[in-house]
């Protein structure tokens, strides 16, 4: 019997709208999950930019900032200037010091959020993701430090996302990466065992000589042979915090051995290896060979989401104990991290972890609100330290009329919670 043509009409409204509305409704729900992603970017980028606030230039990054010609000091100084041009303030070098960095960082984030897209099914997922990436306080702290880390980092995520995107291999990120740091080295070798699971020659090949250029150039082998493998677990699971580090490590020997290899798994799987292996021999520097490390937390978060995804409500509350584990440690060290002056509430140790992060700000805003920009100062780190902030930047051919002196009795103090960490008087020279 034929159906009249009216009826036939609203049929074909009513399934191309049931048809429609499930692409629209996913297309709302990756918009609305993007805007969050967005949000959750700013308060992490506004929460760095507190940490900076809080500290001064470390002795380390000083040195390297006056006396080193690097690309990451490049950058930094870059920063510099265009901190004092729009503000002329010195005491505000910290931002420009720190900014690029903090640019790489956030590139790093969306990196890691489309990566995290292409891998895992749901645009929530994919945002869990980057929040996890955003909460490890190692990476944090790669957001602030002048170092090759994040540079390297966005080389790391460059070559997985091209993988992963466009399925083929970055060649010209590798050569890059290997003339940057000692690090790369991992890089080199998780193509080497990629290339032998695929039966390639040439990338074999490729591999083997980036890794030697790379040893060649930087050496990290040297010393007398002496085991830090205690020492690097330690600092590993400070700089991931215990549980994930455990949990983390775990998850990338599980993916490693059952699934198809992908530089995804292979990089931390291999990084992590290496790093253990090289700490039976000598001290490691972490900040070389964290990069690489944290490339897999979109597989890492595919696993934890189907350990409990896959099983009855009533079988998940061991894996659930895990996640809220996680994210107690996670929290725990971020508050350890962006709250460190909190310590000095609860402790009488005049000089914690991150004091050497401090004090020199302090000392040099006590000096201009003396009207005082040359003065002599017999502690030399202190001195290189003060002089990024303006202080004896210009030197001056007649005698300086103060020294700062360390004293008890000095009223330039600076107390960090209830505990007075250093005192400083401003004497006639």
């Amino acid at each position: 019997m034929a159906v009249p043509h009216n009826i036939q009409h609203t049929l074909y409204s009513h399934i191309s709208a049931n048809t429609e509305s499930p692409q629209i409704i996913n297309s709302t729900h990756s918009l609305n999950t993007h805007i969050l992603f967005c949000l959750v970017l700013f308060v992490d980028v506004a929460l760095l930019c507190f940490m900076i606030s809080q500290t001064s230039i470390y002795i380390r990054e000083a040195n390297n900032f006056f006396l080193n010609a690097t690309l990451p000091n490049h950058l930094a100084n870059f920063g510099v200037q265009c901190i004092q041009y729009l503000f002329h303030n010195p005491i505000l070098n910290d931002y420009g010091l720190r900014l690029p960095f903090v640019c790489l960082h956030i590139i790093n984030c969306i990196l890691l959020y489309n990566i995290a897209l292409c891998i895992l099914r749901k645009p929530n997922d994919a945002l869990l993701c980057a929040i996890l990436f955003m909460a490890i306080p190692g990476v944090s702290m790669q957001a602030l430090l002048v170092s090759y880390m994040g540079i390297l980092t966005l080389l790391c995520f460059l070559i997985v996302y091209i993988q992963v995107r466009y399925k083929r291999i970055a060649y010209e990120l590798f050569l890059i990466a290997i003339f940057l740091d000692s690090g790369s080295a991992i890089l080199c070798l998780a193509l080497f065992f990629y290339a032998l699971f695929k039966r390639k020659t040439g990338m074999i090949v490729f591999s083997i000589l980036c890794f030697g250029i790379n040893m060649y150039q930087f050496e990290p082998i040297y010393g007398v042979p002496k085991s830090y493998f205690l020492d690097t677990l330690g600092l590993m699971a400070l700089v991931f915090t215990p549980v994930f580090f455990v949990y983390y490590v775990a998850a990338t020997y599980s993916y490693t051995f059952k699934k198809a290899p992908l530089l995804l798994h292979l990089i931390p799987f291999v990084g992590f290896l290496f790093i253990l292996l090289f700490s039976t021999r000598q001290k490691i520097e972490i900040e070389s060979f964290l990069p690489p490390l944290c490339v897999g937390i979109p597989f890492f978060i595919q696993k934890i989401l189907f350990d409990i995804r896959s099983r009855l409500p009533n079988f998940r509350a061991r894996y659930i104990v895990r996640i809220y584990a996680l994210i107690t440690f996670l929290i725990f060290g971020n508050i350890i991290l962006f709250g460190n002056k909190l310590t000095y509430y609860v402790s009488d140790v005049r000089h914690n972890f991150a004091y050497s992060f401090y004090e020199a700000k302090e000392v040099a805003q006590a000096l201009y609100d003396r009207g005082i920009t040359y003065i002599h100062v017999p502690y030399a780190e202190l001195a290189l330290r003060l002089r990024f902030y303006g202080i004896n930047a210009d030197i001056q051919n007649m005698p300086p009329k103060y020294i700062l002196q360390s004293s008890p009795h000095g009223d330039i103090i600076l107390t960090y919670g209830n505990t007075i960490v250093a005192q400083y008087a401003v004497m006639p020279y």
